[in-house]
């Protein structure tokens, strides 16, 4: 486990047991910035890197936010944080609803309340979009099962439905799932019964398909400073595992730049798309206020994210983005193991809209180890994180292997 600080500590970073905060401690590393991570589990990637020299091990943000919060401040508080950046929902939905205490003693690297609410939620992130004449999914307001037959005719099947935010967040009606695709009348009301018996609705969509295309900006007030595009050519329950660097589409960011300039946005934002495969539809699919999982791919193409937001919010420097490599390619290898386990064994094939067969599958995977692919984990000098990965892996596929033979 790693120390305690003796003395006073720049930066505190939240959620050690994620690839974004790991990318974020070995930027703040290599520019010599002094941080302290938080995490929850011991065994966490993030500790076990060589870039974090302090951490501690504190409360879930996601399953006792109070308690989180209340270790954090102490935190601050002992070590004269001066900049306190939450990389998950869960984490800025806790700095952000005890945002006064907690800026007594720290500055806090993330965008207003208001700004921070508009895309929280969802639904709101969608009728500012919707304003401001960004193309959204077709989307039908349910406020009683009476109205199902009329949500058909105008959705059509399948119908997907998805939570409005973080289950954390107290402003939002929570739900025990993320996305569901209801594909008959049937299964609608099935899902409908089940989870909307306390008389809260969820988000109901048109399912829309196409690739994704995925944008990493900066904001200064609102103004977009940075932005980049990237294209998951593999992916793992929706998350790119292997990605593109890619030129960006002048549409897309034009919306990107009308919503962050609508809500006066702060700091870093991941805004996402779906267009068709013709290229004549673009629908807005999300826009969240935190670190992306592969930040790491940013600051490789030569964006440093976690580097301008420290200067950003402690020093009110203005990022000044050099030129990014279009074309750099980055790769999750554990994330691309797990996605290449399940196609094997009958789930959903790593590459978006194709069937590949096992054998091309596995040769795509081992491709990913190619020389001019980044990792985002993996480094020579700093291997141990990997390897907490696999190891945790062969941990649980060694408790699979006991309970089937009892």
């Amino acid at each position: 486990m790693k120390s305690a600080p003796k003395g006073p500590i720049e930066v505190l970073l939240t959620d050690g047991d994620t690839r974004a905060a790991l990318a974020v401690a070995r930027s703040l590393a290599r520019h010599g910035v002094s941080f302290l991570v938080l995490a929850t589990d011991p065994q966490s990637l993030t500790l076990h890197s060589r870039s974090v020299t302090h951490a501690l091990l504190a409360p879930s943000p996601s399953l006792e936010p109070e308690a989180f919060l209340e270790f954090a401040l102490e935190v601050i508080r002992r070590y004269k944080i001066q900049l306190a950046i939450p990389i998950t929902d869960p984490s800025v939905l806790a700095f952000d609803r005890h945002r006064q205490s907690l800026e007594e003693h720290t500055t806090l690297a993330m965008a207003s309340s208001q700004a921070l609410r508009c895309v929280l939620d969802k639904r709101l992130t969608l009728e500012l979009a919707r304003r401001l004449g960004v193309p959204c999914p077709r989307q039908f307001e349910l406020t009683s099962p009476k109205q199902i037959p009329e949500m058909i005719e105008a959705l059509g099947f399948p119908i997907v439905l998805k939570r409005p935010g973080d289950p954390a967040d107290p402003n939002v009606p929570t739900f025990n799932f993320r996305v569901l695709y209801a594909h008959s009348e049937v299964e609608l009301r099935a899902y409908v019964n089940q989870h909307c018996r306390a008389g809260s609705y969820p988000l109901f969509q048109e399912c829309v398909v196409g690739e994704i295309h995925n944008f990493c900006c900066f904001a200064v007030q609102g103004e977009l400073v940075a932005i980049h595009e990237y294209h998951s050519i593999r992916r793992l329950e929706g998350s790119g595992v292997l990605r593109k660097v890619v030129e960006p589409i002048q549409e897309l960011v034009n919306h990107t730049r009308d919503l962050l300039a609508a809500m006066k946005w702060d700091g870093i934002a991941h805004v996402a798309f779906s267009v068709s495969s013709d290229h004549k539809k673009q629908w807005h699919m999300e826009t969240n206020g935190r670190f992306w999982a592969s930040t790491e791919g940013s600051v490789y193409a030569g964006w440093d994210f976690p580097y301008w937001v420290y200067n950003y919010f402690l020093h009110g420097k203005r990022p000044e983005p050099g030129q990014i490599k279009i074309g750099s390619l980055t790769c999750w290898h554990f994330g691309d193991l797990l996605a290449l386990l399940h196609y094997l064994s009958g789930g959903e094939a790593p590459t978006t809209g194709a069937s590949p067969g096992k054998s091309l599958a596995i040769l795509q995977y081992l491709s990913g180890f190619h020389p001019a692919i980044h990792s985002d984990v993996f480094r020579w000098n700093d291997p141990m994180p990997a390897l907490m990965e696999y190891w945790q892996l062969s941990k649980r596929l060694g408790r699979l292997i006991k309970k089937t033979r009892r």
